[in-house]
């Protein structure tokens, strides 16, 4: 009889040691944390996000409206749609967009693009050229944003007027004020005839 004490305590040790490492398992384990990928991931090239297109197409013409008018229009050789993302990928597009009361055209021809025309914006890029009024002007990379009427252009600005050439590294352009701001390097060279007219604002920075 005297063995039963001896194995009854055996078997409160044996419970109180599973019960002790049960709790330690459960509130003392390591968190379950999910794997992060530290190796740095690859911009998504321009090839990859189209090359399943929803819907492809040749010698497209895209229109933007506003309150009954025109406000730009938009022809290239080829198109592709990625439904997902909500742009329209364009080869060779010819922009060609109407600003202000008086209806100032603006056209831009390029190599590349793409248009998001659901938020009124597009971007043109590789050899970007174009006029704006008697300016010219020529880029390797440009941002139209309609909803503040503004153009911005990058990589090797030039823009040339009949009483200026401004070359930057960056330009603004406000469609509707026509007010110029350049950044980066700015070199201008204007005419003695041009100078009290000429709404360029320089930023050297």
């Amino acid at each position: 009889m005297r063995g039963r004490p001896a194995l009854v305590l055996l078997l409160i040790f044996a419970l109180g040691l599973l019960l002790g490492l049960g709790v330690n398992a459960l509130f003392f384990s390591e968190p379950i944390l999910e794997k992060q990928d530290t190796a740095e991931q690859a911009p998504v090239s321009r090839k990859d996000v189209f090359a399943d297109a929803d819907v492809s197409a040749e010698d497209i013409e895209l229109v933007q409206g506003k309150q009954g008018s025109m406000t730009w229009k938009l022809l290239a050789k080829s198109a592709k749609y990625n439904q997902e993302l909500g742009i329209i990928a364009v080869d060779f597009p010819q922009l060609t967009a109407y600003f202000g009361p008086d209806r100032r055209e603006v056209y831009v021809q390029a190599d590349r693009g793409e248009v998001d025309q659901q938020n009124d914006n597009l971007t043109l890029y590789d050899g970007v050229s174009g006029r704006f009024g008697d300016m010219a002007l020529d880029a390797q990379h440009l941002d139209y944003v309609g909803a503040i009427g503004k153009v911005y252009l990058k990589g090797g600005v030039t823009v040339r007027r009949p009483d200026m050439t401004v070359q930057a590294k960056a330009l603004e352009i406000d469609l509707v004020t026509r007010q110029l701001v350049a950044a980066g390097g700015v070199e201008a060279l204007l005419a003695p005839e041009g100078l009290g007219r000429s709404p360029l604002h320089e930023n050297k920075e």
